[in-house]
C-alpha cells in the first residue's frame, strides 16, 4: 500500500463519513442504469464497444469483449463496480460522490486532517477499513520534490523540514496546513503529492532468469519445486529439482533453460592455455570459455590420469590406463568449456561419442555392475536421438581458422571488463575501448544475468503460476513494479479444436502459431500466387501512406490489411512529414523530430517529436549523444542547442557509412544519408527517394523492375536476403520474428509515464536485441514488415568485411533466433523482448541478380555449379 498517499486520498472521505453505514457485501440487485456503461468508451474494438453500450452488466459482455483484448475496459469496470458496492448506502450524497471518486479517480480525491479518523472510524464502510488500518507516514521523503510547488518561502521551508523529519501523518498535515494552505487537491502542492507514486524495492526472487524457466518443467510437481528453488528455498528445493526433474529424460528443456540463465551460449573462444585446441574457433558457440574453466579442465584431466575417480555418476568410475592422453584432455576441456550446438543450444555430448568414450576409456573392472555404457551415457547425452548434440572429436585437432583472419573478430565484452554493478555494452563507435560500462540491476542474488539501467524486466509471480509483474531497473534497484493480468492458457481454440501451446499450424493457407492461448498468423494468403504476392491481394502500385503508429505503408490497401482504418492513415510517407510544424511545444522549448514506430495498438498518439527546454543545462542528458549536420558529435541535444548546430541524427556519429543521400530504407522511409538510416537501425534498400514496393516472394530477377537501380553488393556472392517489401538484396544474417501485440498492449497500459512507454517501440526492441551481439564488427538493424511481423538483419560494420566477419554476423543472427525460439532467459526476462513468440532464419545465398532460399542446400550447391560452369 502507498501508505502516505492513501492517507491523504481518503482523509476527506472519512471526514464526510460521520453519517455512513456499513456497505452491503451481499449480492446486489442489478441497476437499470448500469454504472459500467461509463467505461464503454475505453473499448478498443468496435464490436465490443457496441455491445457494451447495450449491456446491463459485466456478465453481458462475455462472448463480445475478451479480457485479453480489453484490459483498460475491464480495469475501469472493476473500479466502477467496487465503488458501487462499497459506497451505494452512504446517506450523504456529497460523501457518496467522494467515496466513489476514491475508486473512479485514485489520486484526485479531496482530503482533510487524518486525526479525525478516531472519532468516526466505526462509521467507515467495511470496504475502506482495511485501507484506513494500514495508513502511515512511511517514506514521506519521496514527496520532497513536491515542495517546489509551494507558493511561499515559508511553505517551501516548512514542507522540506516536515517531510524529512515527521513520523506521523498528523504531524505532516498539521504543519503543512499551518504554514502552507488548506488541503485542497486542486492546489499545485497537493496535486503533486496526490499524483506521486510511492516506490518500494520489491523482494526479489533468488534468480528471476531461472524462475522464468519453471514453465518448462515436465509436470506440475516439478514446476512447484522449480518455483520454490529460485524464489527463496534454493538449499532444500534444488536437490529435489536435480534428482526428480533434471535427471528425467523429459527434463531436457528445463535443464537447457537453466544453463542459459547461468551461461548463455556466446560466439568464439580464445586465451585458453591447457584447452588451447578450443581457441580461435571464431564462429563456434561456447558456454564457459574462461581462464577458470581452463584451469579446472587441467586439474580434472590430471586427476583422471593419476587414477582419480570421475565424479558426477554416483558410482566409482576410473579411466583405463590405455586411454590416449589427448582424448582425456579433449574430454575434460569439452565438459568445462562446453561448446554449444547451434539450433537449440544443447551442450551435451553426442551418444555415439559417449559410447565410444565409455567403451574404450573406462576401467570396467572396478565399476559398479549395475552401471553400463548406456546407463552412463544417458547422463551425459540427450535421451532422444532427434535432439541435437555436440561431438568432442571436433576439438581433438587444433582449429583450422586462418591465423591472419582470427583478429578480424573482436569481442570487447567477453568476460565482462566492467564493475560488479555494471553491464558491458558493445559500442562500435567508441574509440579505443569499443565498449561502455552502464549501471545495471542484477536479476536476483544468485543470478548471473543483469540488465542496463532504465530497462524494464518481466518477473514471474510465485503466488500464481503464469502470472507476471514488470519492474524497471533504476539506480536504486527494481522499482515501479506493476502487476500484469494472468494468462495461463496452454492451448488455443481454433475453429473446432484445441491446438497445443507452441504449435505451428495452418489456418486457411495462413501460417499460424499458438502461444499461451494467443494465435498469431501471417497475412500471406492463397491468392498471393496469382497476383503481386502482397498481403490481402493488394496491388503493387506505390502510393505511400503514414499510419498512426509511425509505420509507412506502400499503399492504403496494405495499411488497411494491417488493421488500420481510413482515420488512422494520412497520405504520404511518415518521413515526409514534419511533426514540428505547426510547433507542438511551449514557448521557450525547441521541437525536435524523434521518429517512433509504436508496437502497441493502443499507443495514442505515437508522438514523432520531443520538446527540449531552450535553457537546458549541459549536464542534463535529454537524449544521449547526437550527431549534427557537420558530422560533429554532441553529448546531448541540450549541447547541440547551445552550439546552435542542426540535428542530423541521434546517437554517436557513425563510421564506415556514406553521408551521401537521399537513400530509401527497407521500411519505405527516406533518409538524408546511409548514416542517418543506420542511426535509425534500418537497412538501406537503394539510393534516391522511395519509389516502389517489392513483391513478397522469391524472384529470379530484380523484384521492382527497372524503376529501381540496386546498389552493387560488396561481395559478389554472399549469404543474405531480399527484405520483405524491399527491392534489393542485402548481405548478412536475416531473420523474421513475430510478437504478441496483446502482451505489449497490456505492458503499455500499465506504464503511466510517457518516457517509459517508449519501451514498447521498435527502437527499444531492436536496441535490446542488439545488446545480444558479442561481435564488435556486427550491427543489428530491422523494420516492421508489410505482414506485421519484424525483419532483422545482422550486417558487418566494416566497409569491406572479411569472409570471417560475414560468417560471424550470420552466426550471431542464428544465435538470436535460437534464443527467441527456445525462450532463453536472456530474452523472456526483458521487456519488450518478452513479447517475442517465434523466429526463423530467412537468409540464403544471394547475388545482385538472384536470390535462393537456404532451406535447400543441396539444390543450392547444384545451381551454383551450373551457373559457374555455364
Amino acid at each position: 500500500m502507498k501508505k502516505f498517499l492513501n492517507y491523504i486520498i481518503i482523509s476527506f472521505v472519512i471526514f464526510c463519513a460521520t453519517k455512513l453505514v456499513y456497505c452491503l457485501t451481499e449480492d446486489e440487485d442489478k441497476h437499470d442504469d448500469w454504472i459500467g456503461r461509463n467505461c464503454c468508451h475505453l473499448a478498443q474494438y468496435s464490436r465490443c464497444k457496441t455491445f457494451c453500450h447495450k449491456s446491463e452488466s459485466t456478465e453481458d459482455l462475455q462472448g463480445f469483449c475478451r479480457l485479453s483484448d480489453e484490459p483498460e475496459l475491464y480495469t475501469c469496470l472493476e473500479r466502477k463496480e467496487d465503488g458501487e458496492r462499497c459506497c451505494r448506502n452512504i446517506v450523504n450524497e456529497s460523501c457518496k460522490t467522494l467515496c466513489q471518486d476514491f475508486f473512479d479517480k485514485p489520486g484526485n480525491s479531496s482530503s482533510t486532517k487524518i486525526h479525525n479518523i478516531k472519532d468516526c472510524f466505526h462509521q467507515i464502510p467495511k470496504c475502506l477499513k482495511n485501507i484506513a488500518e494500514n495508513l502511515g507516514a512511511e517514506n514521506s521523503k519521496q514527496y520532497v520534490h513536491c515542495c517546489n510547488e509551494a507558493k511561499t518561502l515559508v511553505c517551501l521551508d516548512a514542507c522540506r523540514k516536515t517531510l524529512h523529519s515527521s513520523t506521523t501523518i498528523k504531524e505532516i498535515l498539521d504543519e503543512l496546513e499551518n504554514k502552507c494552505e488548506p488541503v485542497f487537491p486542486h492546489s499545485p502542492l497537493w496535486t503533486c503529492i496526490l499524483q506521486s507514486e510511492q516506490t518500494k524495492t520489491p523482494n526479489l526472487p533468488l534468480d528471476i532468469g531461472k524462475l522464468s524457466c519453471c514453465s518448462r518443467a515436465q509436470n506440475s510437481n516439478c514446476q512447484d519445486i522449480c518455483l520454490r528453488a529460485f524464489q527463496s528455498d534454493w538449499e532444500v528445493a534444488w536437490n529435489q529439482l536435480e534428482s526428480i526433474c533434471l535427471s528425467s529424460p523429459n527434463g531436457e528443456e528445463l535443464r537447457r533453460c537453466l544453463e542459459e540463465a547461468d551461461d548463455p551460449c556466446e560466439i568464439g573462444c580464445s586465451g585458453l592455455s591447457y584447452c588451447g585446441k578450443f581457441n580461435d574457433r571464431s564462429t563456434t558457440l561456447f558456454r564457459t570459455c574462461s581462464a577458470n574453466a581452463d584451469s579446472i579442465a587441467k586439474w580434472e584431466s590430471e586427476k583422471w590420469l593419476q587414477g582419480g575417480l570421475i565424479s558426477g555418476f554416483g558410482t566409482s568410475i576410473r579411466v583405463h590406463p590405455s586411454c590416449p592422453t589427448e582424448i582425456l584432455q579433449a574430454v575434460a576441456c569439452f565438459f568445462q568449456i562446453r561448446p554449444c550446438e547451434s539450433t537449440i543450444h544443447e551442450s551435451r555430448l553426442c551418444r555415439d561419442d559417449c559410447i565410444h568414450l565409455m567403451t574404450n576409456c573406462i576401467d570396467w573392472s572396478i565399476t559398479n555392475s549395475s552401471e553400463s555404457v548406456n546407463s552412463l551415457c544417458s547422463k551425459l547425452s540427450p535421451s532422444r536421438p532427434d535432439v541435437p548434440c555436440v561431438s568432442f572429436r571436433n576439438f581433438i585437432e587444433s582449429s583450422e581458422t586462418d591465423i591472419y583472419l582470427k583478429n578480424d573478430i573482436t569481442t570487447p565484452c567477453k568476460n565482462n571488463p566492467c564493475g560488479n554493478n555494471e553491464v558491458c555494452i558493445v559500442e562500435p563507435n567508441i574509440d579505443s575501448k569499443f565498449y561502455s560500462c552502464v549501471p545495471s540491476c542484477s536479476l536476483g542474488k544468485m543470478s548471473k544475468l543483469s540488465v542496463p539501467i532504465k530497462t524494464w524486466i518481466q518477473v514471474p509471480r510465485i503466488d500464481q503460476f503464469g502470472c507476471l509483474r514488470i519492474c524497471q531497473c533504476t539506480l536504486k534497484g527494481l522499482e515501479k513494479c506493476q502487476t500484469l493480468n494472468c494468462y495461463n492458457q496452454n492451448s488455443c481454440w481454433v475453429q473446432d479444436r484445441f491446438v497445443a501451446h507452441r504449435t505451428n499450424f495452418y489456418l486457411d493457407c495462413q501460417s499460424c502459431h499458438c502461444f499461451e492461448g494467443e494465435i498469431t498468423c501471417s497475412k500471406k494468403n492463397c491468392l498471393e500466387l496469382k497476383n503481386s504476392g502482397l498481403p490481402c491481394a493488394c496491388s503493387s502500385y506505390y502510393k505511400p501512406v503514414c499510419g498512426r503508429t509511425g509505420i509507412t505503408y506502400a499503399s492504403a490497401c496494405l495499411a488497411k490489411c494491417s488493421g488500420l482504418t481510413q482515420d488512422d492513415i494520412t497520405l504520404g510517407s511518415c518521413s515526409s512529414k514534419d511533426p514540428c510544424k505547426p510547433n507542438p511545444c511551449n514557448n521557450r522549448e525547441r521541437c525536435f523530430k524523434k521518429t517512433r514506430v509504436c508496437l502497441s495498438s493502443i499507443y495514442k498518439p505515437c508522438k514523432q517529436f520531443e520538446c527540449i527546454p531552450e535553457n537546458c543545462k549541459h549536464k542534463e542528458i535529454y537524449s544521449g549523444p547526437v550527431c549534427d549536420s557537420n558530422n560533429k558529435e554532441h553529448s546531448s541535444i541540450c549541447s547541440l542547442i547551445k552550439s546552435r548546430a542542426t540535428l542530423s541524427y541521434r546517437g554517436h556519429c557513425l563510421k564506415n557509412c556514406s553521408l551521401q543521400g537521399p537513400v530509401c530504407g527497407i521500411n519505405g522511409e527516406v533518409y538524408m544519408s546511409e548514416c542517418a538510416a543506420w542511426a535509425e537501425k534500418t537497412v538501406v534498400d537503394y539510393y534516391g527517394n522511395c519509389v516502389a514496393v517489392g513483391f513478397n516472394r522469391d524472384e529470379t530477377k530484380q523484384v521492382c523492375g527497372n524503376i529501381v537501380k540496386c546498389p552493387s553488393l560488396k561481395t559478389s556472392r554472399c549469404i543474405g536476403t531480399i527484405p520483405p517489401g524491399a527491392c534489393c538484396p542485402v548481405c548478412g544474417g536475416a531473420g523474421r520474428i513475430s510478437y504478441s501485440k496483446k502482451q505489449l498492449d497490456r505492458i503499455y497500459y500499465m506504464m503511466e509515464e510517457e518516457a517509459d512507454r517508449d519501451t514498447v517501440t521498435l527502437d527499444a526492441l531492436l536496441s535490446a536485441l542488439g545488446r545480444q551481439l558479442e561481435i564488435l564488427q556486427c550491427s543489428l538493424r530491422g523494420s516492421v514488415t508489410i505482414e506485421g511481423d519484424i525483419f532483422i538483419l545482422t550486417q558487418p560494420t566494416t566497409m569491406y568485411p572479411s569472409k570471417l566477419q560475414q560468417k560471424a554476423c550470420i552466426i550471431e543472427m542464428e544465435k538470436i533466433i535460437t534464443r527467441i525460439s527456445e525462450r532463453s532467459p536472456k530474452i523472456i526476462s526483458e521487456v519488450p523482448l518478452s513479447s517475442l513468440r517465434r523466429a526463423e532464419n530467412i537468409h540464403g545465398y544471394i547475388s545482385s541478380a538472384i536470390h535462393w532460399k537456404s532451406t535447400t542446400p543441396v539444390l543450392l550447391l547444384l545451381l551454383f555449379f551450373l551457373v559457374l560452369y555455364n
